[in-house]
């Protein structure tokens, strides 16, 4: 079996992946396979070697980087904790013979202060007690020098598995998290939706009455339409908070995308909107009364961010990609906080004095009900983009 002790030039490369991520390595006449775990598309796994021995240093160095990790190297302790104060590893392979100090000191640092990284303690002398003390200061493996390649890389890939376990973990519980916040968010707006909507729809029937009645004051012309107009924007919310309350059922239908855009045009005459809709997108397979909510929540936000333009425009363009729905509302206001881009689709986030933060987050919901996503980004000129992708809505389901 080929070990790691021996001149390795041939290992220089990468290690092609099938499909499947699995890199397939070949040392001189030896040849192996085995799962890297981390897609290509992931960040590659940061490795340290720490060993005294530059030969077999820079020889598993050449074979780590081979399944696509970061690999840097240094001989000594102290060497490994200017590095360590400046980036922590994800994996690191240590001596247990460092010149400066014991390599199992600097594993119990690790295990103290990053928990996180993984530390594989490498010795030429293995006794039964220099393992049981290496796993005592926090080592995940323990391996011998002259160990064959296999063994070696069979370690790195445990590690690499036990990194992507507790990526997983912990994105689960961020998203058990999130899950359990937008419960009660809904509860409670259920309640105050429900609270709000009965005497709001009677006060409004009551006062359309009374006005009917007994006319507008000279006057004060405008004053029905003024009040209708601001019960309309509560009326809006109200449906909002409803909305934000439901769990997300999409029902596709071929829907006329065109005559959606028009119906949204036409509820903001103050600001002009170019709609661009093209002959190939005019119909879709989607759920008609979510993509309305959409462009409406889209455009009123955009209408909104105009108000310090001194020509205000927005724009609504639809068109496909293959069988993908691509929707882009622009306008040319002041745009988006960098600060402020990654919370913008959160629940009640605003950067305005007025608003309740809802609209922004009820269509990044309706977009990822449709298996699609919904992305925001600042125009280099000036003004904002929000841009929906939506998969398969050019063909029935």
């Amino acid at each position: 079996m080929k070990r790691l002790a021996s001149p390795i030039s041939e290992a220089r490369g990468a290690w092609p992946c099938d499909s499947n991520c699995w890199a397939v390595a070949r040392i001189g006449d030896l040849s192996l396979t085995l799962p890297t775990t981390l897609s290509a598309t992931q960040t590659p796994v940061d490795v340290l070697v720490i060993d005294d021995n530059v030969d077999y240093a820079e020889n598993l160095a050449e074979i780590l980087s081979g399944v696509d990790a970061t690999v840097r190297v240094v001989h000594s302790v102290a060497e490994a904790r200017t590095l360590l104060a400046a980036r922590t590893p994800d994996i690191l392979f240590v001596d247990l013979r460092l010149p400066d100090e014991p390599g199992e000191k600097l594993v119990l640092e690790v295990a103290e202060h990053s928990p996180e990284s993984l530390s594989i303690v490498l010795t030429g002398n293995a006794t039964i007690q220099s393992a049981i003390s290496s796993v005592n200061a926090g080592a995940f493996g323990f391996l011998l020098k002259d160990m064959p390649v296999e063994a070696i890389l069979s370690a790195y890939t445990r590690a690499v598995e036990r990194i992507a376990l507790v990526q997983q973990k912990r994105e689960l519980e961020l998203q058990l998290s999130h899950s359990e916040q937008l419960a009660v968010i809904g509860q409670m707006a259920a309640t105050l939706a429900h609270e709000i909507k009965n005497p709001l729809t009677g006060i409004s029937h009551a006062l359309q009455v009374l006005l009917d009645a007994v006319g507008e004051p000279p006057d004060m012309q405008g004053l029905k339409e003024s009040i209708l107009k601001r019960f309309g924007q509560l009326n809006h919310l109200v449906e909002d908070l409803l909305e934000f309350s439901k769990p997300m059922t999409v029902k596709r239908a071929l829907i006329d995308l065109k005559g959606l855009v028009a119906e949204t045009v036409e509820v903001h005459p103050e600001v002009p909107i170019q709609i661009s809709v093209a002959d190939d997108a005019c119909h879709a397979w989607v759920d008609g009364n979510h993509i309305r909510m959409l462009l409406r929540n889209l455009t009123e936000n955009a209408v909104i961010a105009t108000a310090s333009a001194d020509a205000p425009v927005v724009t609504l363009e639809v068109r496909r990609d293959g069988d993908d729905l691509v929707m882009e509302v622009a306008d040319n206001g002041e745009g988006i906080p960098p600060e402020s881009l990654s919370e913008v689709f959160r629940p009640f986030f605003t950067t305005r004095t007025r608003g309740t933060g809802l609209g922004l987050s009820l269509a990044a919901r309706i977009v990822e009900a449709h298996g699609g996503r919904l992305a925001a980004a600042n125009r280099i000129d000036r003004g904002a983009r929000f841009s929906t992708w939506i998969p398969s809505a050019f063909k029935e389901s």
